[in-house]
């Protein structure tokens, strides 16, 4: 594929993302609504619980394998399903082989874990069966593949935000088993589907050296991934362990809220990493150095806009119980902003192979934002954990920036431009909470916002309706 066609490619692909986000938005929104009349909050924040453990799980009981799957594509130039039935087979295999050994200490286990035996044989079977879907839908993103792509994410978030109200509905004793089993109901099914079609274009076949040289580049990320996800969810298990379930469902709804735009921005990245691979790939840096910084405004315009509205949301569609989650969301949020930023960098650690610098850096911020929340959640409250959070992932941007800068020295992406918005996010974040967050100051700074940017990038906005047009 050439330098034109790729490029169109990965504009199609994130022109879809945002259509599907946008849908799967609509749908969050309403089902967070619904779910905070259906579900109480401690049975929330039970359910969120288990679904954080589940995700750290994942990463010990598959190696996690898929985060190697970009940049072995980088260079496979054939035989790319010899090689997901590989790492299908040899991960499944892995799986079976962690559950087994956990039955064998469960019951010191289930006591350190907090869920009992048949909790954890139900999230290794989850775990088991989503594996075909996340390998395969990790391929698409890579292949560019984005009619696919668009049609998994129109169906899977929001089949499974409605499923998990009418289970939560159903199971009248067991809400948040309700909540767990419709989250996840439709990767089940699919990723069974995925993992019959792996096998059998892969023909079975299963080639130990893609294996290893797979392992070289995920078994280092382990400590990086696990740490990411204890820096978005330690925060969560240590106020339901320090405070309670009931103001760990606050946080947690906070935090949903949020995570909403990590959503819309994460899909933007989804398409834009490999092709920032392709491009270092055959040296040709200036063209991701300028479609960078309108990544990076455009994250930024976003984390503005859910600050400023953020609050007027949640007192129109949530019950007062959630009212104190109002003042979480703005730095949850900036915290997601340099949690984006970040990427950026690592991309560039990732394609030299420096996993091991990677995770070095993420366990740091990890262990930074374990012993500030000890600290600081028992003497300020729950509150604290957000900034807390915030401060992790600055530092974690901070170490990326100059792990980068150890392994490519060249002027790759527009770091002032990036300091310059993370300025300004702060300031407003500093404003709106002397203001206490009234409502037409925040919105003076949207409207304000709104106005600097059109004038910044409107030839560039009118360029980009142009090529959306063109491409559809």
């Amino acid at each position: 594929m050439n330098r034109a066609e790729d490029g169109k490619r990965t504009m199609t692909s994130m022109l879809t993302n945002i259509v599907s986000v946008i849908i799967q938005m609509i749908v969050s929104l309403i089902s967070v609504v619904l779910i905070t009349k259906i579900i109480s909050v401690d049975d929330l924040g039970i359910a969120t619980s288990f679904i954080t453990l589940k995700n750290i799980m994942t990463i010990i009981c598959l190696l996690s394998i898929t985060s190697s799957i970009n940049r072995m594509l980088v260079d496979i130039k054939k035989d790319e399903f010899e090689y997901l039935s590989s790492i299908y087979i040899f991960s499944s295999v892995f799986c079976s082989i962690i559950c087994l050994l956990y039955l064998l200490f469960n019951q010191y286990l289930s006591g350190i874990l907090g869920f009992d035996l048949k909790m954890m044989l139900f999230m290794f079977s989850l775990i088991f069966l989503i594996n075909g879907c996340s390998i395969v839908v990790t391929y698409w993103n890579y292949k560019n593949f984005y009619k696919y792509n668009f049609i998994y994410n129109i169906l899977s978030n929001p089949v499974g935000q409605l499923l998990s109200l009418l289970f939560a509905y159903i199971l009248v004793s067991n809400k948040y088993l309700g909540r767990i089993v419709g989250i996840d109901f439709f990767n089940i099914i699919f990723g069974l589907i995925c993992g019959i079609v792996i096998l059998v274009k892969g023909k079975f076949k299963f080639n130990i050296n893609y294996v290893i040289e797979s392992l070289k580049i995920s078994v280092p990320m382990i400590p990086h991934l696990i740490s990411q996800l204890l820096l978005t969810s330690c925060d969560l298990l240590m106020i339901k362990n320090l405070i309670g379930p009931g103001s760990a469902g606050i946080y947690g709804m906070a935090y949903t809220i949020s995570t909403l735009l990590y959503a819309i921005l994460i899909q933007f990245f989804n398409p834009w990493s490999p092709w920032v691979y392709r491009r270092l790939n055959n040296n040709q840096i200036e063209t991701v150095y300028t479609n960078s910084s309108l990544m990076m405004s455009f994250s930024f315009y976003l984390c503005i806009g859910l600050i400023c509205i953020a609050p007027d949301l949640i007192k129109l569609f949530l019950n007062s119980d959630y009212y104190d989650a109002i003042s979480l969301i703005a730095p949850i949020t900036v915290g997601i902003f340099f949690q984006i930023m970040y990427i950026f960098f690592f991309d560039v650690e990732y394609y030299y192979k420096k996993n091991k610098q990677i995770s070095i850096y993420s366990v740091i911020a990890c262990v930074l934002n374990i012993v500030l929340n000890y600290i600081l959640i028992s003497k300020y409250g729950y509150q604290a954990a957000a900034y807390t959070t915030l401060f992790s992932y600055f530092i974690l941007l901070l170490l990326h920036y100059f792990g980068m800068r150890s392994v490519d020295k060249r002027k790759i992406y527009n770091v002032r431009h990036m300091a310059s918005l993370s300025i300004i996010l702060l300031s407003v974040l500093i404003i709106l909470h002397i203001i206490h967050y009234y409502l037409v100051f925040r919105y003076i700074i949207l409207i304000l916002v709104t106005l600097i940017m059109f004038i910044i990038y409107r030839n560039k906005i009118i360029e980009l309706l142009q090529k959306i047009r063109r491409n559809i």
